[in-house]
């Protein structure tokens, strides 16, 4: 019985590691999309001095939002997931308001089919919340209205954050 039960866990923490390495397979490509050359490109260079988007409050991801909501008792799960859907909004919204010869809109493109790809792998995980908080996250953040909050921020600050906080809860070895 005791034999059965190790190799039960055993199997468990298998399955987690060769699905945690998947997932960084996944994700490399994302990762070098999102390289500090690339992000200063696409996203400052061939931008207005301070040129900035209106996005709402909420589509805003930092580092600090996920320390605080680990603080707060959310899973890493959680974490990731709220990560795919706040960046797969703001990309939107990005898009939205870029034109379609900007230089930049390959990339911003690019950027936002990774996401969708990544969000199609974690629609099934929106089934099995048990967390309230979350869902009340991914409902402001798929219901937003015109009139919700908003806020200005400049795209290189929002790919930015996109980027520090997928090395944050995702630990995975990336290929320089």
């Amino acid at each position: 019985m005791l034999r059965d039960f190790t190799r039960a866990v055993y199997l468990n923490l298998l399955w987690a590691l060769v699905t945690a390495d998947s997932l960084c397979i996944h994700l490399q490509e994302l990762h070098n999309k999102l390289q500090y050359r690339q992000r200063v490109k696409y996203t400052k260079d061939y931008f207005p001095i301070n040129y900035a988007v209106q996005v709402h409050y909420e589509d805003i991801y930092r580092t600090i939002n996920v320390t605080q909501m680990r603080n707060r008792g959310f899973t890493e799960s959680d974490l990731k997931l709220l990560w795919v859907f706040i960046n797969s909004q703001a990309l939107e919204t990005i898009l939205e308001v870029l034109p379609k010869r900007h230089p930049s809109r390959t990339y911003v493109e690019d950027v936002a089919l990774l996401f969708n790809y990544l969000r199609m792998g974690v629609e099934e995980m929106i089934e099995d919340i048990e967390d309230e908080r979350v869902e009340e996250i991914l409902y402001r953040i798929s219901d937003m209205d015109v009139e919700s909050r908003r806020r200005w921020i400049r795209p290189k600050a929002l790919f930015d954050n996109c980027y520090r906080v997928l090395k944050q809860i995702f630990h995975c070895n990336w290929v320089p």
